[in-house]
């Protein structure tokens, strides 16, 4: 499970649990072809000389990769991925 922890500088704590199936579920939604089609027309949408190739989002937004990733966060327990203090005093830690 993804540990999500947000303290404000005024005393406010906010902890989200993120379990690995909302990731997987998450992950097909963003590795499907009507998804991945519509990030293709936001891409190039404001670009008038270069275009972004289909094939680049097909790469990267690949569902078998990223259910590996996420089937290797799950052996990874206890790590820590983001440890942030911002100026003003939040912090932001993301744990597995």
């Amino acid at each position: 499970m993804l540990k999500i922890k947000i303290k404000t500088p005024n005393k406010i704590a906010l902890h989200l649990p993120v379990p690995y199936t909302l990731l997987k579920t998450a992950s097909s939604i963003l590795a499907s072809k009507r998804f991945r089609n519509q990030m293709h027309k936001w891409a190039n949408q404001d670009l008038e000389q270069k275009h972004i190739p289909s094939t680049l989002f097909d790469t990267l937004l690949n569902k078998q990769l990223m259910n590996e990733i996420i089937r290797e966060l799950g052996k990874h327990k206890g790590t820590v991925l983001v440890d942030a203090r911002l100026h003003d005093g939040t912090e932001v830690i993301v744990k597995l």
